[in-house]
């Protein structure tokens, strides 16, 4: 393999910050320092520029089956992870959800077969442990998954009657995770609450777009953070809870925390840099802001960064469920097929390609959270809970040399014509932001340079059998 010397930047881990440049040999990150007689088959210059380790993107929705598996998100697991390496992550955590012909170990193979054809860069997969009714004998399958790498489960406390398990199978879930060294996630609202209110909105004739968020109401995903904390420290379980919207749900993590509980919490930037206020004017275009938890008001916003900057809440992901306003040519209609009735509307946005530009910008750059914590934020804490650590997750010695060169000064507007994702929308439409890769490296190979080249190939991404998570 060739190598690569990144001379001259700052290198930013979680821990700390230093001049140094980084030497890459045989994918991994092969030397640190300042010595002037170092070389090597390509040099970039980085100067002035920050070298961080590459994102780590823990919660992703690529081709991802909806509507009984008649159709799916846009993006698949090439152009999503194309888009994703442009941003600067280069790892990308998805999920299976299993097919109602096969059972979940048998989906978990053929979708990482999917994946591992396709995918420019490096993935693994959470297990989504569905109801005991969809398959009796599905711990034995969770248990066969967590020999193979498969360190992560997922229950939703969301949608009954087709996704959402009961507080009897979280607990019995939650005994196998703690046996078998897996992290449970938890999709945090309560599916009945949101039902009940759901109905009531429809029999008012409030069926619009923007009442989508007021179905999904702060208490419903507040006390599901509650109870999933309760649940998970009767059985002594560590506990994960994806995409948290509401700064009231955040704060159940905080005290729980605070109390002494294994608990992390994962916030998105649609969470922190969009709000309620943003579209609830517009119609029927409002389905592009749609996903669950919603996008909540901007009065929240502030909470979320508070519980950021005090650790309650530990990763941001994307939860990048990428749906096009428009229909593309081969796929059925998406966001806008059910004009005016959001129950339709499928649950989901893009934004794998600008995570970290747009935390960088409405984070580092406005003073809220630092460059070390924002590395922390994308990367090492997802390496550590997922199971990746020492080998993603950090510039380090004998770690992979998945690395990125970020320009902080770099001025760049995003648009939804200069993305590389399916979508043909972009939340973040004509926000101007001051940090950007310029440099993306997966395991030593080159897959952005500074003029916007690409040069990763499907199939390239390796897949991650993840270890034990690193709680601490």
């Amino acid at each position: 393999m060739s190598s690569t010397l990144i001379r001259g930047g700052t290198v930013v881990n979680a821990e700390g910050a230093v001049r140094a440049d980084v030497l890459v040999r045989d994918g991994v990150v092969a030397a640190l320092g300042t010595d002037p007689s170092w070389t090597a088959d390509r040099v970039l210059d980085a100067t002035g520029m920050l070298v961080i380790p590459g994102g780590i993107d823990a919660h992703t929705h690529l081709e991802y089956p909806i509507d009984g598996f008649t159709t799916r998100t846009a993006d698949d697991f090439h152009s999503g992870t194309v888009a994703a390496a442009y941003g600067g992550t280069t790892t990308v955590l998805d999920f299976v959800k299993k097919e109602p012909d096969r059972t979940l170990r048998d989906t978990y193979l053929a979708r990482r077969d999917t994946a591992a054809a396709k995918a420019v860069i490096d993935f693994g997969l959470h297990a989504i442990v569905p109801p005991r009714a969809q398959q009796p004998d599905v711990l034995a399958d969770l248990r066969q998954l967590a020999k193979e790498g498969a360190t992560s489960w997922k229950f939703f406390m969301a949608y009954p009657g087709t996704q959402m398990v009961d507080d009897g199978e979280l607990l019995e879930g939650f005994e196998l995770a703690l046996e078998n060294g897996v992290l449970p996630m938890v999709h945090a609202e309560n599916g009945h609450m949101i039902d009940r209110e759901t109905r009531l909105l429809l029999e008012s004739g409030r069926t619009a777009e923007p009442f989508h968020a007021v179905a999904h109401g702060h208490d419903s995903e507040a006390e599901a953070v509650h109870r999933a904390v309760v649940l998970a420290e009767s059985v002594g379980t560590p506990l994960y809870v994806v995409h948290v919207s509401s700064a009231e749900a955040a704060a159940e993590i905080s005290r729980a925390r605070a109390q002494g509980h294994r608990v992390w919490g994962e916030t998105c930037p649609q969470y922190l840099a969009v709000a309620f206020e943003d579209y609830q004017g517009l119609g029927e275009r409002a389905a592009a802001y749609l996903c669950s938890p919603p996008i909540r008001e901007r009065a929240n916003q502030q909470g979320l960064w508070t519980f950021l900057a005090t650790g309650a809440l530990s990763t941001v992901a994307t939860d990048h469920a990428g749906f096009c306003l428009h229909q593309p040519d081969d796929l059925p209609p998406q966001k806008l097929r059910s004009p005016g009735y959001f129950p339709k509307v499928p649950n989901g946005v893009p934004g794998i390609e600008d995570r970290l530009m747009v935390l960088w910008e409405t984070g580092v750059a406005t003073g809220r959270i630092d460059p070390c914590r924002f590395v922390d934020l994308v990367a090492t804490r997802p390496a550590k809970l997922f199971g990746l650590y020492p080998r993603k997750g950090a510039v380090t010695v004998g770690a992979d040399a998945d690395l990125v060169v970020w320009d902080p000064a770099a001025d760049h507007v995003i648009t939804a014509a200069g993305s590389h994702m399916r979508t043909d929308y972009n939340l973040y439409e004509g926000l101007r932001v001051t940090g950007r890769p310029v440099h993306v490296l997966s395991r030593g190979d080159h897959l952005v340079g500074a003029e916007g080249t690409f040069t990763g190939t499907a199939g390239r991404g390796a897949f991650l059998s993840r270890g034990k998570p690193h709680l601490f």
